[in-house]
Order: structure tokens, then sequence, then C-alpha cells
């Protein structure tokens, strides 16, 4: 009689075992609805490993997970620049994780602790309405301070630097070529010809697509996906070259035991060629060098990169946002 109470003791212990690894891992990701997805299902299509995401922007994924320090509620922080992961494993947010294939990646561009893995990178670019620049007299952008330009007064939309990477990424570009007061007094002037600041770093460049608005910054990506949409959108890139998005992953911190082992297992498989190509396929570029995506029609081979410094944007993050908020516009008014 002992043998079938134990065998039953056993399938039970087993099923609770199985129940416990199918618990989907919760992750935070800044990216649009259908990346989001689609990056997580090619992830669960190729390990098995379920995920669901919650959806916000990059600067308040760091605020919620600061929030939540002494009670993680997501396993894994899935894209945003690397300077938010910087600040990030800085305040001790972070599960350093040394991915398999980092050896793949320039060292440039990874975090030498493995605090944070590379996962694609993006360039900035002008997303602009032909028809309302024709309409405004305005001259096609060409510069960053462009979007300076009286030409473009209350026809410009941007994201809040406070709550989206694009936003911050392009604050530390302005500041790294002009200097740091140059900088501040040229997104001041700027901010005299937004009508808009979105909390998210998609949100303008689909007002350029709708006709709301001339002119807005972008990621490449959200520029490629509104021209796949069949959108009547055209870029530019600034004539002294564009500063670029690292996009990063990471394990949160104090993350419960199942969510930090499903979380891990996402960073070494992002890098596998399976997972680049699930990146790329959101228009993104590689960072492990050799995919390209034949769909997408910016040439991201001849963009003149500025020498962004990611790391010095990361360390100076909390500095240049209090600046910002206290300079040029507050985070209250991001709609």
């Amino acid at each position: 009689m002992k043998r079938p109470l134990a065998l039953s003791s056993a399938l039970a212990l087993l099923c609770s075992v199985a129940s416990a690894q199918a618990a989907p891992l919760t992750v935070y990701c800044p990216m649009s609805d259908d990346d989001c997805g689609s990056v997580l299902a090619a992830f669960a299509a190729d390990t098995g490993n379920e995920a669901r995401f919650v959806r916000i922007g990059a600067g308040e994924i760091l605020a919620r997970i600061r929030a939540e320090k002494a009670n993680p509620q997501a396993g894994l922080w899935l894209a945003g620049a690397a300077d938010n992961f910087i600040q990030a494993a800085e305040e001790g947010l972070l599960a350093p994780h040394k991915a398999a294939g980092i050896d793949k990646v320039d060292p440039r561009f990874a975090d030498k602790d493995g605090a944070w893995t590379p996962i694609s990178m993006s360039p900035l670019v002008f997303a602009y309405n032909a028809d309302l620049v024709e309409e405004a007299q305005a001259p096609i952008p060409d510069s960053w301070t462009s979007f300076a330009d009286p030409a473009y007064q209350k026809n410009v939309a941007l994201a809040h630097a406070a709550s989206s990477g694009t936003a911050y990424v392009a604050l530390a570009s302005v500041v790294q070529l002009s200097g740091e007061d140059e900088g501040f007094q040229l997104m001041k002037d700027i901010d005299k010809n937004v009508i808009q600041y979105t909390r998210s770093g998609v949100a303008p460049s689909r007002m350029v697509a709708n006709g709301e608005v001339a002119l807005a910054m972008a990621f490449t990506q959200d520029v490629e996906a509104a021209l796949a949409a069949g959108y009547p959108l055209d870029y530019a890139f600034p004539k002294e070259g564009t500063g670029f998005e690292v996009n990063a992953a990471a394990a949160v911190a104090n993350a419960p035991e199942d969510q930090a082992t499903a979380a891990t297992a996402f960073l070494d498989w992002v890098l596998t060629e399976k997972g680049q190509a699930a990146m790329g396929a959101t228009f993104r570029g590689p960072i492990v060098p050799g995919y390209v995506n034949p769909e997408a029609r910016i040439d991201l081979s001849n963009v003149k990169l500025i020498d962004y410094d990611f790391a010095w944007a990361g360390a100076n993050r909390a500095r240049l946002l209090e600046r910002y908020e206290n300079e040029v516009r507050h985070k209250a008014d991001a709609q």
C-alpha cells in the first residue's frame, strides 16, 4: 500500500514542479505591443519559455523597478536605451548575467560586468510629413537646429526625456554634440515649437504619419514600421551626425527564482541567430554582426553616427533630466 502512496506523492511533486515552471515570465517592455509580442512569441516558440509583457515607457520602467525593489513584480526588462540600464545597475536594480554569445558583440557596446545585455542598435532619425512641411513653407529638416526653426512653430511633436528612452538619447546627443549649456539652450528654443510632449517615444512619429504635425524625432525602427504600414512619411538624418541607442535587456534583481531563470534564458537566447532575427524583424539593427532585414528601407550602413558615449549618458542621466525638468519642460506636461 505504501508504493502507490509514494508514486502518488511523486506525481504530485512533479505536477507541482511543472506548474511552477509553466508560470510565464513577466516582462516590462517599452517597444510597441506588436514588437514586444513578436519577440517574446519567438522566444517561446524556440525555447518553450512563455512570457507576458507590460508595455510602458523606458523611463517609467526604471521608476517602477525602483519602486518595486523590495518585492519585484517582473523578471525581465526588455528593451530601452543602455543609459537607462546603466543608471539602474548603479542603483543595484539589475541582476548581472554574462549572456552566452556576448563575445560576438563589440566590447564598446557591452557592459563589462554583465549587468545588462545589448540586444540591438538603432540610430535616431528625423521623421517629417512632406505635405505639411511644404504647407508651412519650412525647409526640409537636415540639422538638429531645424527643430528650432520658427517655420516649424507649433508643428513639432517630441517625447519627454524623462519618460522616453528615445527622447533622452536625443537630449544626450544634442548635449554631446554642442556642449551642455549650448545643448540646453537649443532644447529651450525647440520647446517653443513643440505642440505636444508624449510619454512614448513612438507616438511623435505616428503623429507625423497621421498628418497631425510636420516634424518629430524617432528611432529608425519606428519610421520603418510606419513605412511598412503604408503611411506617407519621409525621413532625414542630421548633417552633424546622429546619436543612437544601444538597445538592452536585463534581469531584474531579487526577482523570484522561476522569473530569474527565465530571464537569463532570454538573455542567452536573444544573442543567438534566432534571437537576432526576432529583434531584426522589429526593424532594429543587429548588435551581433551578420543579420540584415531584407524588408528594411533605411540603409543603416550609410548613416553618419556621432561618437555617442552612452556610458556617459547613463552616468549623467539623473542630473541631465533634473536640469531638463527645471529649464525646459516638466514631466507632468507629457501626455
